[in-house]
């Protein structure tokens, strides 16, 4: 299969790319991809693995050194939407179900939700899967979370809905693409079927959000909203300006030349903001700070697609925080992404004594932590304004009164 790509060049807008190749041998797709002169005179590297040149970038297994391109696809639950959706077209036909490849997967996602600004485009200048551009309104949450609850427990269910609103999402969670109230395009979290009201994931994600931004960590919009008894958490994408038009982005993972199923530290980040970001300096002190509040309440999914940066006119930048997590007594937990190499211990203390490598000085880390201790005192308030129950209060307590604790104990 042959596919033109485009994408944004900040300042300018959307310019032709460059050629992307797919091709099936013996069962194994091959993928090769190279620049347009267009995108050579203007543009930059799409991914680190991907340097802006002549030539033609190989791929023997899907997208494996093509990583810009796997950061436009879906992950868990994008994947296992479309090979449902599949299966239900099988059985429409009569048919066996295809088998899907990773191009079946980058090309099934809606191009109006696909993450970052690359577009692909069919030989006569179509923008594929324009047709599934139809992103439901936030009134219409409580279908959607009907439909990935019926998902969960029937493997025949229609997945339709789901696949046209949340395919084109990473994660593993059960999540879809919305449009706010204000026409701003979202992500809005689910919860699980089989979620507790003690646990609520999604209320307890937006406290941690709140502290942050209290703080003075950078993270997107976002709300919580209640269908039912139940939470869902709406979160403005950060990768759509606020006229909705695309910024160019690349995970965490991209951005070190890292593989899913690798285990990798901060500090090989770092490495990649002091080359390509335009701010090195802030980039490295908002993601030292980061680090500490994944300490402080066991934010142990730090994966490194949990990380992400975008394109501006004078380079990359680090992306707002995103999936923040709290893990009742969860300091000392081992985190998904350690501070240090060979180090994943959830260690505030450590993370104060890496400070220097984040650019942070002695006095900025207790200006910070000044700031989050005011913030995560208030924790119980945030909880309760989010209508959680003291049952689930108070399973969280042991994470953030402890998290308060060692700040307190910090700053003195």
């Amino acid at each position: 299969m042959h596919y033109l790509v485009t994408s944004v060049v900040p300042g300018m807008g959307e310019v032709n790319c460059g050629e992307l190749f797919c091709e099936l041998r013996g069962g194994r797709e091959t993928a090769t991809f190279r620049y347009s002169d267009q995108w050579m005179a203007c543009g930059y590297d799409l991914s680190p693995d991907m340097p802006l040149g002549p030539g033609t970038f190989f791929s023997s297994n899907g997208f494996g050194n093509l990583r810009a391109f796997a950061d436009a696809m879906p992950d868990r639950w994008g994947r296992n939407l479309l090979k449902r959706d599949e299966s239900r077209r099988a059985a429409a036909d009569r048919s066996t179900p295809r088998t899907l490849f990773e191009s079946d997967y980058l090309v099934g996602v809606a191009d109006v939700s696909r993450q970052g600004s690359i577009r692909l485009w069919d030989e006569d200048g179509n923008a594929l899967n324009a047709g599934r551009n139809a992103v439901p309104r936030v009134i219409d949450l409580p279908k959607l979370l009907d439909a990935a609850d019926r998902a969960s427990e029937d493997l025949d269910a229609d997945v339709k809905d789901l696949v046209d609103a949340g395919s084109s999402l990473g994660g593993a969670r059960p999540k879809a693409s919305v449009l706010d109230l204000d026409g701003s395009l979202c992500i809005c979290k689910l919860p699980r079927i089989n979620e507790t009201e003690e646990r609520d994931v999604c209320a307890w994600e937006h406290v941690t959000v709140e502290i942050a931004r209290d703080s003075g960590i950078d993270v997107p919009r976002a709300r919580l909203v209640r269908l039912g008894d139940r939470s869902a958490l709406l979160t403005a994408r950060f990768d759509r300006d606020e006229k909705g038009r695309r910024i160019p982005y690349i995970s965490g993972m991209s951005a070190i030349e890292g593989n899913d199923g690798g285990t990798y530290t901060l500090d090989t980040l770092v490495d990649f903001i002091e080359i390509y970001c335009e701010d090195p300096d802030h980039d490295c002190q908002e993601l030292w700070k980061r680090a500490l509040l994944t300490c402080l309440v066991g934010n142990t999914d730090n994966h490194m697609r949990n990380y992400g940066f975008l394109r501006s006119e004078g380079g990359w930048r680090l992306s707002p925080q995103f999936d923040v997590n709290p893990t009742p007594w969860a300091q000392g937990a081992r985190l998904a992404s350690g501070l240090d190499r060979g180090n994943y211990s959830a260690d505030p203390d450590l993370a104060m004594s890496l400070r220097e490598c984040f650019r942070v000085s002695a006095e900025d880390s207790r200006r910070f932590c000044k700031a989050l201790f005011a913030s995560i005192a208030r924790w119980r308030r945030i909880a309760r304004a989010d209508g959680l129950s003291e049952r689930s209060i108070a399973s969280m307590a042991g994470c953030f009164d402890r998290a308060a604790n060692w700040l307190e104990h910090t700053v003195k």
